[in-house]
């Protein structure tokens, strides 16, 4: 098991400590994409997290379609998310895959 830091934007970070945001997305970047179910996740270096599945897609489009958009993001509509992914990925980001990472306290 390993354990890796994730830095989260506060508004993000506290509906995942709430319990309404269960999964993080991710870009496909080789530290990303060597994650493993059961491995640890520090959010913001000090809130304790497991990683108990992790989707792998080839785009934005494709995660929406597997992924519960509610879960990404509580209260954005599907529509928006897509736009909002693509806000802080550009094209050449999400060209490396994206990865979903559903996560519980642990």
């Amino acid at each position: 098991m390993r354990t890796k830091t994730l830095w989260i934007k506060d508004e993000y970070l506290q509906l995942i400590l709430a319990g309404h945001k269960t999964i993080e997305v991710r870009v496909g970047y080789s530290n990303i994409k060597r994650l493993q179910v059961g491995d640890r996740l520090m959010l913001n270096d000090q809130y304790p997290f497991v990683i108990r599945r992790i989707g792998h897609y080839t785009s934005f489009e494709e995660l929406l379609d597997h992924e519960d958009a509610a879960s990404i993001a509580p209260g954005v509509p599907p529509g928006e998310l897509l736009e909002t992914l693509r806000a802080i990925y550009p094209p050449e980001k999400e060209s490396l895959g994206v990865v979903a990472l559903e996560i519980a306290p642990g």
